[in-house]
């Protein structure tokens, strides 16, 4: 028998066919009911394919400029401790125009949980180049493939922030059921460290864009698997 979707989810999906920000609203929703704190929980959200999870998640939002989730985010806790401060954004908001934000609620060790999908483009905006966008790949924005000399160095935020003195850094994917089984995993003791007072917490999913990749949704995971990840490395990297 399939599972019902969670009880906070009072519309249908707004993402495109196949799109990974559905996938992981699925599974945020279902670790806020099972630890049972969706009355306790505001997210903070970025603007981009993430913001939809607004129009169909029963649960409270606050909405900064582009970019600005770290420093609202510790706002919003330090306000209202109490609660539990999350945001869901793309890989271009936390680390091209937000980089500065994310890495200053990093560095200050914020008790707060970042959930940053990346997609390895600019989903919203038509394909661009981001900043995870991996050498040779080809995009609105690089036809010919992004090249170090011409854009410089992928990144890659287990690089970044693996020596810093933060609470949980992780890498996972949606592309089967075990990894979706880890991605939950991840995803909950994210919140947990935060429960706990422990401090900032990044997850970082590998999510598919078949539109923008110009694939269909199975070649999308299959793609993830076969490349992005190969690129990127999944697993926990930072747990105290």
């Amino acid at each position: 028998m399939a599972k019902k979707a969670p009880a906070l989810f009072y519309g249908e999906n707004r993402f495109c066919a196949g799109c990974g920000h559905g996938l992981f609203n699925r599974i945020l929703g279902e670790v806020l009911e099972e630890m049972d704190i969706v009355g306790d929980t505001i997210i903070c959200s970025d603007i981009g394919c993430n913001h939809q999870f607004q129009f169909w998640m029963n649960v409270d939002a606050i909405v900064p400029p582009h970019g600005k989730m770290g420093a609202a985010l510790t706002a919003q806790k330090r306000v209202r401790p109490d609660k539990y401060a999350l945001t869901i954004c793309g890989d271009g908001g936390a680390y091209a125009i937000g980089l500065g934000e994310t890495m200053a609620a990093a560095t200050r060790n914020e008790n707060v949980t970042f959930f940053v999908m990346n997609n390895t483009v600019y989903g919203m905006t038509g394909g661009q180049m981001a900043p995870t966008t991996m050498q040779g790949q080809k995009t609105a924005s690089s036809k010919t493939g992004r090249n170090y000399d011409d854009n410089g160095a992928s990144f890659d935020v287990f690089k970044t922030m693996g020596n810093l003195d933060i609470a949980y850094l992780a890498r996972t994917s949606v592309t089967n059921p075990g990894n979706v089984a880890k991605t939950k995993k991840a995803v909950r003791k994210a919140l947990e460290k935060q429960r706990d007072n422990k401090g900032f917490s990044l997850v970082e999913v590998l999510v598919p864009c078949p539109t923008n990749w110009g694939m269909t949704a199975p070649d999308s995971m299959k793609y993830i698997d076969e490349v992005v990840s190969k690129n990127y490395q999944l697993g926990e990297l930072i747990d105290r």
